[in-house]
């Protein structure tokens, strides 16, 4: 994989104010569809929409299936055929087990490619008789690999850390509210880019630091940037006096970045005949979950053992 540029999407919902309104599934389903014509001819190669469709525009009688797709489904492929694009869509799918809250991956031919059922439902949903997801869900697509994640599954930190064992490229995040903080910690502790589509400013797109590259705000109701997806993370002991040499070496062909505060860079590569990965082995640079792991294991060898109870519980 070399020189993986990315055009991405994330695309605010803007039509909270239709709730309870008596022809509001018309009208989600007609906003939905305007809203892609305007992306239509911009290059993009994913975009994500807000879970808010789903809970618009579909009650659970209404939930559509993969084998055959409804008025959503349909209305994501069209879209994703038209522009060979990748659209991670907010739907009601129902399967064997019942109706999901879900994401369904829709590939640039307009071909389903699988689906994220929402893993932890709210109350209400669970109520109104929704079937939660088993868990995380990483779908291999042309441009990389995708995760997703819906609303109140980013409370939960069993998720997030089998989406960390997945190692997505990008976790797309469909939801009707932000998660603060726990957007930027999903996209750290995933080492994935984060597209986020909401239904009020602020949604858009987090690199693997959980940094802001896009977001809606009061001028835009679409935040698009173009990603690199060959990228590594390494920590900045040991590596950092190294980057010299590699920037001297590659030039453009290669792109450091250095948040304030981490403690950790990231590598990415801008060429055609090298991965990011193969640089980083090229100068010894020792990846940042390698060093995690080195850390940690020396930290047991120099205590005698793992941590105790007694230990974790410690306080003066």
């Amino acid at each position: 994989r070399m020189a993986k540029l990315v055009n991405v999407a994330a695309v605010q919902f803007t039509k909270e104010h239709l709730t309870g309104q008596p022809n509001v599934r018309a009208m989600v389903v007609d906003d939905t569809a305007a809203t892609l014509q305007k992306l239509r001819g911009l290059g993009l190669d994913l975009v994500v929409v807000s879970e808010s469709i789903e809970a618009l525009a579909q009650t659970r009688t209404e939930a559509e299936e993969v084998q055959r797709p409804g008025t959503l489904l349909t209305l994501y492929q069209e879209f994703a055929s038209a522009e060979r694009c990748h659209v991670v869509g907010s739907v009601k799918l129902r399967d064997a087990a019942g109706v999901h809250n879900s994401l369904a991956f829709i590939g640039p031919t307009g071909r389903i490619l699988g689906a994220y059922h929402k893993t932890f439902l709210t109350r209400s949903e669970i109520e109104e008789g929704l079937r939660p997801g088993t868990g995380a869900v990483v779908v291999d697509t042309a441009i990389g690999r995708l995760g997703g994640a819906i609303c109140f599954d980013l409370n939960f930190a069993e998720l997030r850390e089998q989406y960390a064992q997945l190692r997505p490229d990008i976790i797309t995040f469909a939801s009707m509210y932000h998660g603060g903080l726990a957007q930027g910690w999903w996209a750290y502790s995933c080492r994935a880019f984060f597209v986020a589509a909401l239904p009020f400013h602020g949604g858009g797109v987090l690199d693997p630091f959980g940094l802001p590259v896009a977001l809606t705000n009061c001028y835009t109701t679409t935040a698009r940037a173009r990603i690199n997806l060959d990228r590594v993370l390494v920590h900045l002991d040991y590596n950092v006096a190294k980057f010299p040499a590699i920037e001297r070496q590659y030039g453009a062909d290669v792109q450091i970045a250095i948040p304030p505060n981490i403690g950790a860079a990231m590598l990415s590569s801008c060429s055609t005949k090298r991965t990011a990965l193969e640089i980083a082995q090229e100068f010894d640079l020792q990846l940042l979950d390698d060093y995690f792991k080195m850390s940690s294991e020396r930290n047991i060898q120099a205590r005698g053992g793992g941590l105790t109870a007694a230990a974790q519980n410690r306080s003066f």
